[in-house]
């Protein structure tokens, strides 16, 4: 079963339809994989002021630099490197954000970027701040409703349009 996204057609996991759940869970692990990336561009400068010489030099994980056996225990963890996999589902997923309005893809991303830092839930209050609001955090929750709601429609092959509304919050 395939859905239409942007005149692209999406496989639907599993066979079935995307769900409000379904579409907030693919846009958080989006930002996560976001986060988890590098900054290309600064490790690329780095990479040519010294030329291949900062890998050489020993790491702050290593006693002394010696030997693998004698790394230290508490050295940090390094994320795993990005798959294809990862970066095409992130950029599928800020695809279907693209399609939103402006307003409405700031609202998102400011909800999502708090579930992404492992809130349980979106703190309206903090949202409308971040705003310049000091009141309407129901209207924001509905709008961000309505928003992921019509992503998951599109997603869907049905009108999305029919969950927009006005976008007030893009000002």
């Amino acid at each position: 079963m395939e859905a239409q996204c942007g005149g692209t057609a999406v496989p639907v996991e599993g066979g079935r339809e995307w769900t409000f759940d379904d579409v907030q869970d693919r846009l958080v692990e989006a930002m996560l994989t976001c986060w988890r990336g590098g900054d290309r561009e600064r490790g690329w400068l780095r990479g040519g002021a010294d030329g291949p010489w900062h890998m050489v030099l020993p790491d702050a994980a290593y006693d002394g630099g010696r030997d693998a056996a004698e790394q230290r225990a508490d050295a940090a963890i390094r994320p795993a490197a990005l798959t294809r996999r990862d970066v095409d589902e992130m950029e599928e997923a800020f695809g279907w954000v693209e399609a939103l309005e402006a307003g409405q893809r700031r609202l998102v991303s400011a909800a999502v970027a708090q579930l992404a830092r492992g809130q349980r839930q979106v703190s309206w209050v903090r949202v409308a701040r971040s705003f310049g609001l000091d009141r309407g955090t129901d209207g924001l929750r509905m709008r961000y409703g309505r928003a992921i709601s019509s992503i998951a429609a599109r997603l869907n092959g049905g009108n999305a349009r029919a969950f927009v509304s006005s976008d007030l919050v893009g000002r």
